[in-house]
C-alpha cells in the first residue's frame, strides 16, 4: 500500500520529493520511484558515520537499532504546508532527488551498450558529466529549502572511474544486487544525517521560533511575502518565522515561486540533460527566508568556518534590555524560545530515527511549554512524543510512558476520557536500546498506551482550543485539522482491533500495510476505549468552522474533507462519509472551474469554448506523453464521484462501477462476467442480477437526493472538462429516477420519479455532449442506456407469400395419413420416468436465403421520444442478417418494430435478444424479457442504514441466519429472460396446385359410395426439386369424431366404435402404389395424384393436405424428422341416404336340419360317390340368388361344412333413402379354421342373399350363421387410439357391476365375431353405382346372445341299442333316431344312454354329471314319478376325471323304458372343485397388462355349472 499523508506517524517520516529530469517517460520515472519505495525504511546501524567534527550530532552510532523513514512523493506540498516549518518540519522536503534514464542521457543514439569508459579518458562522458553537475545546481536553485540535493541516474551499467558530486549511478535490474538500493538509501541518508546536524546547529544559534501563522494570516497582515536579494540580517524579526542570525546563507525563493510537480506539469518542473531549466520562472518574483543553515556549495570549508566563528561573536554582543532575574519577562521569553527550539530538535531527532533522544528532547520541551503556558508548542511536543511511542512499539523496543503525557487532574475535559488507571512514571522515560525487549514489559507497555491515548489526545486536541485565547498563538487550520484526523485514525486502528494495540495494528499505523490477520478470535474491548461515536466525534472536530474556511486553501480543503471521508469509511459510518463527499465535491467544483478558467486564459479563448483544449495539444506533447494525464485524473474523478453516488443509493451503470477497479460496492459476482464481445449464456444470468440489484438500490434512499447528487457529478464532470462522465452521470440520474419494472398492459407505475422537463433536459444534454465529444474525436463517449427492459418481446411473422416449414415424423411420411404402428401401452396414466413433453412455444421455422419478418415489442416508460439509430438481432447459435435504422419510439408506451431477416446458415438459430444503438447511448445487448416484472419491497422493517444496499459487508451469520437470507432471497426473484429458439431449415422447393378433376371444388356421393379425383401439383421453384411428398387429409366426419372422443362418460364399446370410424375406416385416402414413398417432383415439372373418397353420414366437407419438402440427403441417413412445406386444397362433399340397416334379430335355430342333411350326404355317397362335396356347395349357392329357392337353399347347406350343427338365425332389416331402386347383397362366409391355409380366399365359400329395394320400401333379409364359441368372453375393449393412455377402459357413465360388465364384454366379442363373417352392399343399376352397406349397428340384447353363442361345455345324449342283430334277428330292440335328440324305441328292451362331455375351455375341469329323466308335457309332481315306468341300471349323479381342454369324455347308463310314452332325459354338469392354474391366456387379450387384471376380476371364481341345451326325447312304443 502506499505511504499515507495523514498517517499517526507521518512526523516521523523524511519528506523526499523526487523530481524528473531530462528526458524520460513517465512509465520509466514511475518504474524508478517504486523502486526507490521498496527501500524507504533505512535502518541506522546499516549506515556508515562521517568524521566531521561539526557534524556528528545525529550520528547513526549513537542508536543503531533506530530507523529512518522515508516518504517518496512526486507532489510538491503546498505554500500553506511550507509555511508550517520549522513548527512541523516533517511538512518539508528535506531531500530532493532527482531522477534521470541513464539509457536516455548516456546513450542518446540507440546503439548498443559501449564498453566501461572512464571520465578522464572521454571527452563526451566529460561533457555529460559536467551536465550532471549542471542539473544539481538547477536542483539547488529551484528547491533552495531542501538539505539535500542529489541526482539518481537509474539503469547505467557503464561504470564511472570518478563519478560527478552528488550523482549516484544506479544500475539496472539485471545488473543489480539484493543490496545494491539498500546501499545508495544509506549513502543518502548518511548525507542527510550530516545536513540535519547542520541545521540543528542553525536553529540553535536562533533567539526564538514563532508559532506558524495561518496563510489568511499573513497574506492579510502583509509580511508573508519576502524579496530573495535582501540579506537575512536586514529582515525584520517579525517578518520571518525563524530568527535568523546576521551570519546566515543567502535567502532561497520563496515557496510560490518553486516548481509545480503534480499531474499535468511534472515535466515541465523537470532538468534536462543539458543543464537547462524547462520549468517556468516564478510569476510573483518573490523568495521566503530560509529555515536551513548549511553551507552553500561552492562555499571552502575555511571560509564557513570563519562565518560560524563571526556568528558567534555576534551572539555574545546580544543584550537583553527587558530586565533580568529567573522571573523577569526577558527570562520566560529565553526559556520559551528554548523551549521551542527544542520541540524542534526533538522533531529532527524522531526524523533521523534518534527515537531515544527525541523523546528525551521532547519530553524536557514539553515539560518547559506546560510550566510557561507555550499551549501550542506543549501541545506538539506530546505529539511528537506520542510518535515516539509509537515506532518504538512498532519496532519492538521497551518503553515506558512519560508522566508528561498523563494530563493533570484539575486540567482533564470531559472529550475522549474514561477514568482508567495510569501507571505514575518518572518524567524522563528510560528507553534504552541496548536491553534485550522482554514480551511481558511490551504487552504491559502497550496496554498502558491504550488505556492512555484517549486522555492523550483528548489532552493534545484542548490544548489546541485553548490556545485560541491567544492570538499570537492561534494554530493554523491545516495543522489542527490533519491533527485530529490522525489521532481519529489511531482510534480506529485500535478500534477496529478490539481495542488492544498488537503488531498488525502497529505495522498498519507505521507502514500502511494491513496484513488481514486476526490476533483473536474473541473480542476483548476494552471498557474504558471510546466507542466509534466518540472516535467519529473526535474526527468531525477536523471539519473547519465558516470563519477558517477561508483561512485554507481549496487544496488544503479538499485533503481535509478526504481524510474524514477515509476514516469515516473504517469506522463503517458510510452515510456521513458519503457526506463529507458531498461536501468535498461541492469545493472541489469552483476550483475546478477556476482551473478551467486560467487554462483558458493561457490558451486565449473564452473558457466557454474550453472544450477544445480538451485534447490539450497546445500543451507538451500531448497527452500519452504527458505525466499529468487529464484522462487519468478523470478516470480516478469518476471512480471517486462513483463511490459517492453508490452510498446515496444512486443506481449507476455497469461501467461505472467497473471504473472502481473493485468488487466494493457490490457482492454480485456476475457484473465483471458480462461480455461485450460476444453474447454468452452467462451475460443473461448477469443482467438479470444486474436487474435485481439496481431494484434493491433504487428503493433505498431518497430519490430527490439521490439525483441531486447526480446533478453535482455532472458539474464537476463538465468542470473538468470530462466529456465521458457527463455522459455516463446523465445516464445514471435517468437510470436512477426510472422505475426499473417490465411494464405490463395494466401497468399504472412505470412512469420516472423526474419532471418532463427534466427528463427532456437531460436528453438534450447527451445530445450535445456526444456532438461535442466528436467533434472532438473522443472515442467511447457515449451514455449507457437507462432502462433494461428495452426489449419485451420478439416474435416472427409470415414474411412472404410461402408458408413456413414445419417439423415432420419420418415415419409419419412413410405410411401418409394414417397414424404408424401402435406403439406398446404404458398401463399407467402418469409416468414420471418417460420423456417429458416440451412445452415451449413452437416457432415457424426460417428457409436459408428467404427473407423473413420479426416483430421486436419495445418498451419506452419516459416522457420524450426514445430515437433508435439501428437495431439488429442478437443470436447466441445461427447467422441471420437483421437491421433497422432510425425507428422511433414514442413517449411511455409499447411499440412494435419490424426487422427484416434473411437467415445464412441451416440449424437452430437461437435468438437472446437485440443489438441496440439508441442516439447518445453505446451499443449494448438487451435480453428478451415477455412477462411482467417488478421488484417487490419488503413489508417488514428488517434492517436500517445502509444494510439494505449490498455494499456493507455482511456480519458472520449462522446457519440459521444463512436459511433465512436464502429463504429472503427467493421472494426477490429477478426477471426471467426469454430465448427465442427457431429452426432454420435449408433450401426448400415450392409447391402449388395447378388443377383438379372436380368440377367447383365439389363431389356428391351416396352413403358407402367410393369416388375418385385427380389434382396435378407443380414445382414452381427454379433449383430445389421436391424429393419427399406426403398426403393427410381432414374433413367434417374426423372433427366431429374428434369432439366426441372427448367425453368421458361413453361407454368403452361406444369408445371403441368412435375410435375405430376414426383411426381404422378413412373417408378420404391417397390412391398411390407406394402410398407415402418419397415423390420425385423435378423443378418446373408436373405430378398427378389420385383421391378417394368414401360417404359418410354427416360428410360436408373435407381437405387434403400436401406435405412436400427436399431433404438435401439421402433417405436412408434421415434419423428422425425432416420439415416440410403444406399446402392444402378444400373441397365440399355431399353425403345422401342410401340403404340403411333399421333393425336386426337373433333367434335360435334347431339342429335337426343338419343332422337330416348329414344324413342325406351320407345316403348319396352310398349312392353317387363321384360328386364332388364343393361342387355340390357351389351349386347351393347359386341357389341362393333365385327367391324361391332362398330358404330352401339355406338348409340344405347346413351340416355339410365344417362349422358344426349348431346355428342360428339373423334377421336384418333394410331401408332404401334413395329415390332410386337399389339392389342389396348380404355375404355370408364361414368361420377360419387353424387347418386353412392363410391365403384361402374366405369369401369364395360364402352364400350371398340378394334383395331389390324400392324407393322407401323396408324388406327383411334372413341370414343363417352358425353359433359362435368366445375362448375369452371377458376380455378387455381394446384401445385403437395409441396416443391416449388409459388406466382402465371400463364404464364410467354408471356404476356396473360384475355382471353387467361381464354381459357387456360378451355382447362386444360375440358382434365383433359377427361382423367378420357377413359383409353388404349395394348397386344401383341403372348407373352402375355401387357403395357398402354399414353393418356395425348390430345391437344385441341378452336373449339373443344367448341364442348366438356356443356352450363352455356340450352335452349330447343318445339311446343306443344293446343287442346285436344276429342275437335280434326280429328287430324287436332297435332303435329308430327320428331327429339330434329325439328316439323311438320299444318298452321292456335294454338299451344305453350314452352321455358325451365336451371341454371347450381353455383350463381343465372337475365335472360332476347328473341325469334326471322325466315324463315329458307332465306336472313337475307327476314327471318325476318314475318307479314303475323306468328303469336304470347304474346312478344317475357321478364325478367324472378331469377333463382336459378340447378333451370329451362318455358316460354311458342302462336305461329300460317300461310303459309306453314319452319320456325326456335332462343332464348337467357341475364343477366339483375350481382349476387353480389360471396361466394359460386367450388369444383376444385376456392377459393385456392395459386390463391390469380387470378380466381376471371379471372371471368367475365360484364353482359353474352348465344344462344340456336340448333334452334327450324318447318315445317308447309297446306292442301293438
Amino acid at each position: 500500500m502506499g505511504v499515507d499523508a495523514l498517517s499517526p506517524v507521518a512526523p516521523a517520516r523524511i519528506r523526499c520529493l523526487l523530481v524528473p529530469s531530462g528526458t524520460i517517460t513517465r512509465s520509466r520515472f514511475l518504474t524508478f520511484v517504486e523502486r526507490l519505495q521498496q527501500e524507504a525504511t533505512v535502518r541506522l546501524g546499516d549506515v556508515s558515520p562521517t568524521t566531521k567534527s561539526p557534524r556528528n550530532m545525529f550520528s547513526p552510532l549513537a542508536f543503531p537499532t533506530g530507523l529512518a523513514i522515508y516518504d517518496m512523493t512526486i507532489v510538491n506540498p503546498s505554500s500553506s504546508h511550507l509555511a508550517l516549518a520549522p513548527f512541523e518540519l516533517y511538512r518539508e522536503p528535506l531531500v530532493v532527488i532527482g531522477i534521470a534514464d541513464g539509457p536516455n542521457i548516456l546513450h542518446r543514439e540507440d546503439t548498443a551498450a559501449p564498453a566501461p569508459v572512464s571520465v578522464n579518458g572521454n571527452g563526451t562522458m566529460q561533457g555529460r558529466a559536467g551536465n550532471s553537475i549542471e542539473t544539481i545546481r538547477r536542483l539547488r536553485d529551484h528547491y533552495p529549502r531542501a538539505l539535500v540535493h542529489q541526482l539518481f541516474i537509474f539503469d547505467c551499467d557503464v561504470r564511472i572511474s570518478s563519478p560527478p558530486l552528488d550523482v549516484i549511478f544506479v544500475p539496472s535490474l539485471e545488473h543489480s544486487k539484493t543490496t545494491t538500493m539498500k546501499t545508495v538509501m544509506c549513502d543518502l541518508t548518511a548525507l542527510l544525517l550530516v545536513e540535519m546536524a547542520s541545521y540543528a546547529k542553525s536553529l540553535q544559534a536562533l533567539p526564538t521560533i514563532d508559532t506558524p501563522k495561518s496563510l489568511h494570516d499573513q497574506r492579510s497582515s502583509g509580511d508573508y511575502i519576502y524579496n530573495s536579494n535582501l540579506q537575512l540580517d536586514k529582515i525584520p524579526r517579525p517578518d520571518s518565522r525563524i530568527s535568523p542570525t546576521p551570519t546566515s546563507r543567502s535567502s532561497s525563493p520563496a515557496p510560490d515561486a518553486r516548481y509545480s510537480l503534480t499531474s499535468q506539469n511534472i515535466s515541465a518542473a523537470s532538468v534536462d540533460g543539458d543543464g537547462r531549466s524547462t520549468s517556468r520562472p516564478p510569476s510573483n518574483g518573490y523568495k521566503t527566508p530560509p529555515v536551513a543553515f548549511d553551507h552553500d556549495n561552492g562555499v571552502p570549508e575555511a571560509q564557513q568556518t570563519t562565518l560560524d566563528k563571526e556568528r558567534r561573536r555576534l551572539s555574545r554582543d546580544r543584550v537583553a534590555i527587558q530586565g533580568f532575574g529567573s522571573g523577569s519577562v526577558g527570562e520566560r521569553a529565553r526559556n520559551k524560545a528554548n523551549g521551542r527550539k527544542g520541540v524542534v530538535l526533538g522533531s529532527l531527532y524522531l526524523l533521523a530515527g534518534r527515537w531515544p533522544d527525541a523523546l528525551k528532547e521532547l519530553v524536557e520541551s514539553a515539560t518547559v511549554a506546560r510550566s510557561l503556558s507555550d499551549h501550542v508548542w506543549h501541545a506538539k511536543a506530546l505529539d511528537y512524543i506520542l510518535v515516539c511511542l509509537l515506532v518504538c512499539a512498532w519496532a519492538g523496543m521497551d518503553f515506558e510512558i512519560p508522566q508528561i503525557c498523563y494530563p493533570l487532574g484539575d486540567k482533564t475535559s470531559p472529550g475522549l476520557s474514561k477514568t482508567g488507571k495510569h501507571n505514575s512514571l518518572s518524567s524522563i522515560p528510560d528507553l534504552n536500546p541496548l536491553k534485550s525487549p522482554n514480551a511481558a514489559n511490551r504487552h504491559v507497555s502497550l496496554q498502558n498506551l491504550c488505556n492512555l491515548l484517549p486522555d492523550l489526545v483528548n489532552n493534545i486536541l484542548h490544548l489546541y482550543v485553548r490556545a485560541a485565547n491567544f492570538t499570537a498563538d492561534v494554530l493554523p487550520q491545516i495543522s489542527y485539522s490533519e491533527s485530529a484526523i490522525r489521532f481519529a485514525k489511531l482510534l480506529t486502528i485500535i478500534e477496529n482491533a478490539n481495542g488492544s494495540l498488537n503488531d498488525q495494528g502497529l505495522q498498519l499505523v507505521v507502514l500502511n500495510v494491513d496484513t488481514n490477520s486476526n490476533s483473536s478470535t474473541i473480542p476483548s474491548h476494552l471498557a474504558s476505549f471510546p466507542t466509534k461515536a466518540e472516535i467519529a466525534a473526535v474526527l468531525l472536530k477536523a471539519l473547519p468552522n465558516s470563519a477558517m474556511e477561508t483561512s485554507l486553501s481549496a487544496n488544503d480543503r479538499v485533503n481535509i474533507l478526504a481524510g474524514i471521508a477515509s476514516v469515516l469509511a473504517k469506522l463503517g459510518y458510510h452515510r456521513k462519509k458519503a457526506f463529507i463527499m458531498r461536501e468535498l465535491v461541492i469545493v472541489l467544483l469552483p476550483a475546478l472551474i477556476q482551473s478551467r478558467k486560467d487554462s483558458a486564459a493561457e490558451l486565449g479563448v473564452h473558457p466557454a469554448a474550453s472544450l477544445s483544449s480538451y485534447d490539450l495539444t497546445g500543451i507538451g506533447n500531448g497527452l500519452e506523453e504527458a505525466f499529468g494525464s487529464l484522462h487519468g485524473f478523470a478516470f480516478g474523478i469518476q471512480s471517486f464521484l462513483s463511490l459517492m453516488c453508490k452510498v446515496y443509493g444512486a443506481v449507476l451503470s455497469v461501467q461505472a462501477e467497473m471504473l472502481m477497479g473493485t468488487n466494493a460496492l457490490t457482492n454480485s459476482d456476475h457484473r465483471d462476467q458480462i461480455d461485450t464481445s460476444s453474447m454468452k449464456v452467462d451475460y443473461l444470468q448477469a443482467v438479470v442480477d444486474c436487474i435485481v440489484e439496481d431494484a434493491r438500490t433504487r428503493a433505498f434512499g431518497d430519490s430527490s437526493l439521490k439525483v441531486d447528487v447526480l446533478r453535482l457529478c455532472i458539474n464537476v464532470c463538465e468542470a473538468l472538462p470530462d466529456l465521458p462522465g457527463v455522459l455516463r452521470f446523465s445516464g445514471d440520474i435517468l437510470k436512477t429516477a426510472a422505475s426499473g419494472i417490465a411494464a405490463g398492459p395494466e401497468s399504472r407505475d412505470g412512469l420516472p420519479a423526474l419532471p418532463m422537463e427534466d427528463q427532456a433536459r437531460l436528453l438534450g444534454n447527451i445530445s450535445r455532449t456526444v456532438s461535442a465529444a466528436r467533434k472532438l474525436d473522443i472515442s467511447n463517449a457515449d451514455a449507457e442506456y437507462w432502462d433494461d427492459f428495452l426489449v419485451r418481446d420478439i416474435e416472427t411473422t409470415k414474411a412472404s407469400s410461402l408458408k413456413s416449414p414445419r417439423p415432420r415424423k419420418i415415419r409419419q411420411l412413410d405410411i401418409g395419413s394414417t397414424p404408424g404402428p401402435e406403439a406398446k401401452q404404458n398401463p399407467f396414466i402418469y409416468n414420471p420416468f418417460g420423456n417429458k413433453s416440451d412445452s415451449a412455444a413452437i416457432e415457424p421455422l426460417l428457409v436459408v436465403g428467404e427473407e423473413a419478418t420479426f416483430s421486436v415489442v419495445c418498451q419506452n416508460l419516459f416522457d420524450f421520444d426514445l430515437e433508435i439509430e439501428w437495431m439488429r438481432l442478437d443470436t447466441i447459435e445461427g447467422s441471420i442478417d437483421t437491421l433497422a435504422k432510425n425507428r422511433m419510439i414514442g413517449p411511455y408506451r409499447t411499440q412494435s418494430i419490424q426487422l427484416l431477416g434473411t437467415p445464412k446458415t441451416s440449424g437452430v438459430l437461437k435468438i437472446a435478444g437485440c443489438l441496440v444503438k439508441v442516439k447518445g447511448c453505446r451499443e449494448r445487448r438487451f435480453p428478451i424479457f415477455r412477462s411482467p416484472w417488478k421488484s417487490t419491497r419488503e413489508t417488514k422493517l428488517k434492517s436500517l442504514g445502509l444494510s439494505p444496499t449490498v455494499m456493507i459487508s455482511e456480519r458472520p451469520s449462522s446457519s440459521v441466519s444463512e436459511s433465512m437470507r436464502s429463504r429472503r432471497e427467493i421472494t426477490n426473484i429477478g426477471p426471467v429472460p426469454t430465448t427465442l429458439n427457431i429452426e432454420v431449415v435449408g433450401p426448400q422447393p415450392n409447391v402449388m396446385v395447378k388443377k383438379t378433376s372436380l368440377l367447383q371444388s365439389a363431389i356428391m356421393l351416396l352413403d358407402g359410395e367410393t369416388k375418385r379425383f385427380t389434382m396435378t401439383l407443380r414445382n414452381t421453384s427454379n433449383m430445389t426439386p421436391t424429393n419427399i411428398l406426403s398426403l393427410s387429409f381432414s374433413d367434417s366426419a374426423s372433427s366431429i369424431l374428434q369432439s366426441a372422443l372427448t367425453n368421458k362418460d361413453l361407454s368403452p364399446p361406444e369408445l371403441y366404435e368412435i375410435e375405430l370410424a376414426s383411426f381404422k375406416r378413412e373417408t378420404i385416402k391417397w390412391c398411390h402404389e407406394d402410398h407415402g414413398i418419397e415423390t420425385h417432383i423435378a423443378p418446373n415439372e408436373d405430378t398427378q395424384l389420385e383421391i378417394e373418397v368414401v360417404g359418410k353420414p354427416g360428410l360436408t366437407y373435407g381437405s387434403v393436405h400436401i406435405d412436400y419438402g427436399y431433404l438435401g440427403v439421402d433417405r436412408t441417413e434421415v434419423k428422425d424428422e425432416v420439415f416440410t412445406r403444406q399446402i392444402s386444397f378444400p373441397f365440399t362433399i355431399t353425403v345422401n341416404s342410401s340403404i340403411d340397416l333399421v333393425r336386426n334379430d337373433f333367434l335360435p335355430f334347431t339342429g335337426d336340419f343338419a343332422w337330416l342333411n348329414q344324413k342325406k350326404r351320407l345316403r348319396s355317397n352310398e349312392s353317387a360317390p363321384t360328386t364332388p362335396p364343393d361342387r355340390r356347395s357351389r351349386a347351393a349357392s347359386r341357389l341362393t340368388s333365385r327367391p324361391e329357392y332362398r330358404f330352401q337353399s339355406l338348409l340344405e347347406r347346413l351340416g355339410l361344412g365344417t362349422q358344426g350343427s349348431d346355428h342360428f338365425l339373423l334377421l336384418l332389416d333394410f331401408h332404401n333413402s334413395w329415390p332410386k331402386p337399389l339392389s342389396i347383397s348380404v355375404q355370408v362366409r364361414e368361420k377360419t379354421t387353424p387347418q386353412e391355409p392363410s391365403l384361402f380366399d374366405l369369401w369364395k365359400r360364402a352364400y350371398t342373399a340378394h334383395e331389390v329395394l324400392q324407393p322407401g320400401q323396408t324388406s327383411r333379409l334372413v341370414l343363417l350363421l352358425p353359433r359362435i364359441f368366445l375362448p375369452n368372453p371377458y376380455a378387455p375393449i381394446p384401445s385403437l387410439n395409441s396416443t391416449i393412455k388409459r388406466q382402465f377402459i371400463h364404464s364410467s357413465s354408471t356404476a356396473l357391476d360384475n355382471e353387467t360388465e361381464r354381459t357387456a364384454r360378451e355382447a362386444f366379442w360375440l358382434r365383433e365375431e359377427i361382423l367378420k363373417l357377413m359383409r353388404a352392399s349395394w348397386t344401383e343399376d341403372a348407373t352402375r353405382r355401387t357403395g357398402k352397406i354399414e353393418l356395425r349397428n348390430l345391437r344385441l340384447t341378452t336373449r339373443m346372445v344367448d341364442a348366438i353363442k356356443l356352450e363352455e361345455v356340450g352335452i349330447d345324449m343318445a339311446i343306443t341299442s344293446e343287442s346285436t342283430p344276429e342275437a335280434d334277428p326280429e328287430n324287436t330292440s332297435s332303435v329308430t333316431q327320428l331327429a339330434r335328440s329325439v328316439f323311438r324305441v320299444p318298452v321292456d328292451a335294454f338299451f344305453t344312454l350314452r352321455a358325451t362331455i365336451t371341454n371347450r375351455l381353455q383350463t381343465p375341469i372337475y365335472p360332476l354329471l347328473r341325469l334326471q329323466p322325466s315324463l315329458r308335457n307332465q306336472p313337475h309332481n307327476v314327471a318325476l314319478d318314475l318307479g314303475r315306468k323306468f328303469a336304470f341300471n347304474g346312478v344317475m349323479q357321478q364325478a367324472l376325471p378331469l377333463l382336459r381342454p378340447g378333451q370329451s369324455t362318455e358316460v354311458q347308463l342302462g336305461v329300460v323304458f317300461l310303459v309306453s310314452g314319452e319320456f325326456e332325459i335332462r343332464a348337467s354338469v357341475e364343477e366339483v372343485r375350481i382349476w387353480k392354474d389360471h396361466a394359460t391366456k386367450s388369444e383376444n387379450g385376456g392377459g393385456d397388462p392395459s386390463d391390469l387384471g380387470m378380466a381376471r376380476l371379471l372371471e368367475r371364481t365360484e364353482r359353474r355349472a352348465w344344462q344340456s341345451r336340448e333334452p334327450c326325447v324318447v318315445h317308447a312304443v309297446g306292442d301293438a
